[in-house]
């Protein structure tokens, strides 16, 4: 009997991946040996060159594997999720791996609080050391079969809470089909702060809690999507600034965030942005973004030094 010969499972979990074979079966192996195991995993290979990801098929039986040829992440988690046969959606990406026992909790969290249309968590940032290896990740997760309790300032309407900088792993998030049905997929036009678009959307339709533990590893290194090269324009305050051009920023129960509290936010990110791109990016981004921040009245002494300094980067080419 085939994959798609089987009954639906109750939960299916997409993995994309491009070029990911130093990591991929630590991930699935994490998926796999989950005790909640009505599932199934959607791995979608993204036009990758250095291994023949159909052979993980022959690894577990609940495995199916789609080939595309270099779309992008949210295209290959859109091919995914229309694949999908599960009644709740879970992202795995192929570097990273879930903690023991994540979705049986998650699972018997929904069971409890049908109202919720997603369960997510905290994750563990996950660095090499010094010889550039990775800690085994036994030694970094927890069991989580026992977490029945979420956070109460990570749960409930989250729409203020994300404009204001709450973040959530996408490794860590399982969603109700219905709910992916009512936003629909990933922007594909979108190389980052898809994710947080992604959650920003489902807020608007969706109780989210977050269970209260670490139920994920995000593995840190070069191919990162953090640690590539910087775009120039500010993904982050672009995001905010359509959401509030949309929703304005008072979310669906009543909860908001003030104008004051928005362009407080509005300035950290112009700062943050314009700090990494004066350390490893373009001085005149660096120039702009402080400016703006120190305008907006956020850090303006530290702001302005930054201003300067980054001029001179930009004389002296340095």
């Amino acid at each position: 009997m085939n994959a798609l010969s089987k009954p639906a499972p109750k939960v299916s979990v997409i993995i994309p991946v491009r070029n990911g074979k130093d990591y991929i079966h630590e991930a699935l192996r994490s998926v796999v040996d989950q005790s909640f195991n009505d599932l199934e995993i959607v791995l979608v290979d993204d036009g990758s060159t250095d291994f023949d990801y159909g052979s993980l098929e022959a690894l577990d039986t609940r495995v199916r594997v789609v080939r595309l040829e270099g779309r992008g992440v949210s295209f290959a988690r859109n091919t995914g999720m229309a694949m999908a046969r599960g009644q709740l959606l879970a992202f795995l990406d192929a570097d990273d791996v879930w903690c023991p026992g994540k979705l049986a909790a998650q699972v018997a969290y929904f069971d409890r609080h049908p109202q919720v249309g997603m369960v997510f968590g905290r994750y563990c940032r996950w660095y090499a050391d010094a010889a550039g290896s990775f800690p085994a990740a036994d030694t970094l997760t927890t069991d989580c079969h026992d977490v029945d309790k979420a956070e109460h300032e990570r749960s409930g309407w989250l729409y203020a809470r994300l404009l204001d900088g709450l973040l959530v792993g996408m490794n860590t998030a399982l969603i109700r089909r219905s709910v992916y049905e009512q936003i629909g997929g990933f922007r594909e036009d979108m190389r980052l702060g898809e994710d947080h678009d992604f959650w920003i959307r489902t807020s608007r339709v969706a109780e989210m809690h977050s269970l209260d533990a670490i139920v994920a590893l995000y593995r840190i290194h070069g191919d990162s999507a953090t640690q590539r090269r910087l775009p120039a324009e500010n993904v982050h305050t672009t995001l905010l600034n359509m959401a509030k051009a949309r929703w304005g920023l008072t979310g669906p129960a009543s909860s908001g965030l003030s104008t004051t509290a928005f362009r407080r936010r509005m300035a950290a990110l112009h700062f943050s942005h314009g700090y990494v791109h004066y350390w490893r990016g373009d001085p005149r981004i660096a120039r702009s973004e402080f400016w703006r921040s120190m305008t907006m009245g956020h850090r303006w002494l530290r702001a302005l030094a930054y201003v300067l300094l980054s001029q001179f980067k930009v004389s002296t080419g340095r």
